[in-house]
């Protein structure tokens, strides 16, 4: 099927591939943050009988793919490490040192190793649940005996990352988890808004200040949060949980770690996270962070995807390769609008996952790149590549500056990259029905295509098995169609170099106060101040987060100093009618004229109910006059 498209109903996107969008030091494409599996090239899954005889080498390499997260080594190590003689509840000292040294002669005798090394400059390292975890539900190491504190935690922890890493071993990680995901097991799960923070919250306190006695230039970060659901109960639950989190933990924190999944099948229905969702939720995690701390942070996105929970436990599953890759595609499209606040995005895309394979339903591990050649039908023959490889196969060779991109229907998702005779601009579509795109592209030397190569990940008309589908035009492609929860990647040739000469700088003015209740027709005011304008050209957009049930009104008077603005009636991804109640991020275009030093922004509603959750004004300031749509 040819991708060209005529027909007249269409969402217009325009690039200009002359002007470079920066937002806060960042203008390019990262692939060190983004184009990344959750995986250590010291893993054994990468050997054995591999129908790729190397695999490292030709994923690593191939795909120009980064490095990882890893939790078995540090909690490995502890689940077999002796208790400190002398000290009950505590490490022993003596041989964390003799095995970090024995570890580290053997990462020094495995030579064709290290040159991944240049791949895990974002590395993760974070601790596991158990036996970390000295709340209630503590479990025992493998020796017989249990951490006494948090302090014996952090200690061990410290030791651990000095013994392990650094000299003639492994490079010392970037980042480091202080434990994973521990709210999951402790708080009553995903519905649950009543239960409190604190014992965690305090845990990462005394367990952060344990590890940096031993290692002070470690960056530590928590909770790692497995569902950052603020909105639940009325947000009750971010009032229980995060912003607790942030009040007694914030200042201990170099960064937020969450894992941010969207469930796609899950029952009867669909709970998507991508889109409005995950806008609102950044914004409400930067907006209190700035009150409360006086700054935001960067955050470790050590998983990310979709959990597929009506196809676990059935063996690998062509569709639910594609249920996760549609995921991955538009939670990376909102990580890749902030690369300032993202320190590095993992999905959750593991090797093998030998370690997980559940032998009682002889059942493979859910989430890997690799599956055995005979699955479903049985276990069995030389490993090859899930469908999930076909994410790497799409973001193959993007890269460059990151140009101006515009798209007319929120659900459309674009961003645009320029490299010397390169181009690449990602079109993701979050509807459930197919859309046809009119493109244009604005520069000098836009017309001067030699080619353009078109990468689409969709699905087969079989509606079951994800496909990668290209096409290659020796000229403009300014029509095409886009499939449902399709991706599309456009590179093009061209015959001269472009060197973007324009610049849009885009900067986020966060309002004076947040979590506002919602009470019918009383406005509600918020004050934006010290926003500051390079010229006299540029764009801005109000964002305006709500936490509402369904059926109460979404579309709020907003005005700003003291004039109207229009107000879409559409945000991002779907309706939201499958989650507990809406929460999302109102995209609200505002004349850039209006803005001033000190900005006023007045929001009412017809009824009662739910909270104005932030109000944040994103600019866009252009060197020169821009065309926008």
């Amino acid at each position: 099927m040819s991708f060209v498209s005529n027909a007249q109903d269409s969402v217009s996107v325009l690039v200009n591939l002359e002007a470079k969008h920066q937002v806060g030091e960042i203008d390019h494409f990262d692939r060190e943050k983004f184009i990344t599996v959750h995986s250590t090239q010291m893993e054994r899954d990468w050997d054995g009988d591999n129908k790729i005889s190397d695999l490292r080498d030709h994923f690593l390499k191939g795909y120009d793919v980064y490095l990882g997260r890893a939790t078995g080594g540090i909690t490995g190590n502890l689940k077999n490490m002796k208790e400190d003689s002398g000290r009950p509840g505590y490490a022993d000292p003596t041989e964390i040192a003799q095995k970090g040294a024995r570890t580290r002669k053997n990462y020094a005798s495995k030579q064709h190793l290290h040159t991944y090394e240049s791949r895990k400059q974002n590395f993760i390292v974070g601790a596991q649940l158990h036996p970390f975890w000295t709340g209630e539900s503590q479990k025992p190491t493998k020796k017989g005996w249990k951490l006494a504190s948090p302090t014996a935690v952090g200690e061990y922890m410290g030791r651990y990352l000095n013994a392990f890493f650094g000299g003639e071993g492994e490079p010392a990680p970037a980042w480091v988890e202080i434990i994973n995901e521990p709210a999951y097991e402790a708080l009553g799960g995903k519905k649950n808004f009543t239960n409190s923070l604190k014992e965690i919250a305090e845990y990462h306190v005394q367990v952060a200040d344990a590890i940096r006695q031993q290692a002070p230039h470690v960056k530590l970060g928590g909770y790692t949060v497995a569902f950052p659901d603020f909105e639940t109960g009325d947000f009750q639950r971010w009032l229980n949980r995060d912003k607790l989190f942030i009040d007694i933990a914030g200042e201990k924190m170099d960064f937020w770690s969450w894992h941010l999944y969207d469930f796609p099948a899950i029952g009867n229905r669909v709970d998507l996270r991508s889109g409005s969702n995950v806008e609102a939720t950044f914004d409400m995690q930067d907006q209190y962070s700035l009150l409360r701390l006086g700054e935001t942070k960067p955050y470790v996105i050590s998983e990310y995807g979709a959990q597929t929970h009506n196809y676990n436990g059935k063996g690998w599953n062509a569709y639910r390769d594609w249920l996760f890759l549609r995921a991955q595609n538009s939670l990376l499209m909102s990580f890749l609008e902030r690369p300032d606040a993202i320190a590095v995005a993992l999905p959750f895309t593991v090797i093998k996952g030998e370690w997980g394979f559940n032998k009682k339903k002889n059942d493979p591990y859910p989430a890997r790149l690799m599956r055995k050649e005979n699955e479903p039908e049985s276990y069995t023959g030389q490993w090859i590549y899930t469908h999930r490889v076909k994410f790497y196969e799409l973001w193959e060779h993007v890269e460059g500056t990151r140009v101006f991109s515009q798209s007319s229907d929120l659900d459309i998702q674009v961003d645009a990259y320029m490299d010397a005779k390169k181009g690449y601009v990602i079109v993701n579509n979050l509807e459930f029905e197919p859309q046809q795109i009119d493109l244009e592209l604005l520069g000098g030397k836009a017309k001067k295509i030699k080619e353009v190569r078109v990468k689409q990940l969709t699905l087969e008309t079989d509606g079951k098995t994800p496909v990668l589908k290209e096409e290659l035009h020796d000229g403009n492609l300014s029509n095409f169609r886009i499939d449902s929860g399709a991706t599309l990647i456009l590179e093009y040739t061209f015959t001269k170099k472009i060197k973007p000469h324009k610049k849009v700088e885009e900067h986020k003015y966060f309002s004076d106060r947040y979590l506002q209740p919602i009470i019918a027709n009383k406005t509600v005011d918020f004050k934006i101040h010290q926003v500051v304008k390079s010229g006299e050209y540029g764009a801005a957009v109000l964002r305006v987060s709500l936490g509402r049930d369904h059926g109460k009104n979404l579309h709020p008077k907003v005005l700003f100093n003291g004039k109207e603005v229009k107000v879409p009636t559409d945000w991002r991804g779907y309706d939201q009618k499958t989650k507990g109640r809406f929460f999302g991020t109102l995209e609200i275009p505002v004349p850039y004229n209006w803005i001033k030093e000190n900005n006023k922004v007045s929001i009412s509603l017809p009824d009662d109910g739910g909270h104005v959750s932030t109000v944040v004004l994103q600019v866009f300031d252009f060197s020169h006059p821009l065309k926008e749509l």
